[in-house]
């Protein structure tokens, strides 16, 4: 009888790659880091913080489809945006775009479709935020954010 001896080494290789890969993601949510893999924000790599402007991640409350698989309840990606409006906050909302206690967002403009060509909802009006609430903008102009499901709730702002 002929035994065959297999090569264990490729098998390794994917073990350890697997192995760097779940001691990354753990060490990076440790210490609060999210990947971006979207083109709505300009970095990959974003630190989340408290305060207003800063970087935020969160599962949209209205479904959406993400490149890959993630862990939100609707199966998509968590989207990564900035913190623009906290509680206390007035954002009014209207064709022309954003504006937060009276300032207006750059390239905060609502669309009526999204890049694929299928209708974005329409959300227009006053918002004042409450405690618990955000309201969230990425940096590109066809960002899929507040504009088009309102404020998001969050533990702590």
């Amino acid at each position: 009888m002929i035994t065959k001896k297999f090569d264990l080494k490729p098998f390794y290789v994917i073990l350890i790659g697997l192995l760097i890969i779940a001691l990354i993601h753990i060490a990076s949510n440790t210490a609060g880091i999210v990947i971006n893999t979207t083109s709505s924000m300009p970095d990959i790599f974003y630190r989340i913080g408290d305060g207003k402007g800063s970087p935020i991640s969160f599962c949209s409350p209205v479904p959406h489809k993400s490149v890959i698989y993630g862990a939100c309840p609707d199966g998509s990606m968590p989207l990564v945006k900035r913190k623009v409006g906290v509680a206390g906050d007035v954002v009014y909302v209207t064709d022309d775009g954003v504006s937060v206690n009276g300032m207006h967002l750059p390239n905060s403009r609502p669309l009526d479709l999204d890049s694929k060509g299928k209708d974005l909802p329409h959300l227009r009006g006053e918002f004042t935020l409450q405690n618990g609430e955000v309201w969230t903008a990425g940096e590109h102009p066809q960002s899929f954010d507040s504009r088009y499901f309102g404020p998001v709730r969050i533990s702590k702002n």
